[in-house]
């Protein structure tokens, strides 16, 4: 985790990863329904950490203007549909 951005960002970012999980767990053949086929509970907990990790280290110092809905959002689609 960037000691810059600090745990503030990260939760802000594990935030949304949640939230894009549960909204892709019932749509068949996603990557969060097939964790939860396959791995249960336990997989999505992994899942949701993976990716707030990722997104983080991909964008570690940067000052976001604005559009960091927008690329997290785009983030999210790429690994969960």
């Amino acid at each position: 985790m960037n000691a810059v951005k600090g745990i503030p960002s990260w939760l802000e970012t594990y935030f949304e990863v949640v939230y894009a999980i549960a909204s892709y767990l019932n749509v068949s053949g996603s990557a969060a329904y097939c964790i939860r086929q396959q791995k249960g509970i336990g997989g999505l907990y992994e899942l949701a950490e993976d990716l707030a990790d990722e997104f983080e280290r991909l964008h570690a110092g940067r000052q976001w203007d604005g559009e960091f809905f927008e690329e997290i959002d785009r983030f999210l689609y790429e690994r969960l549909k």
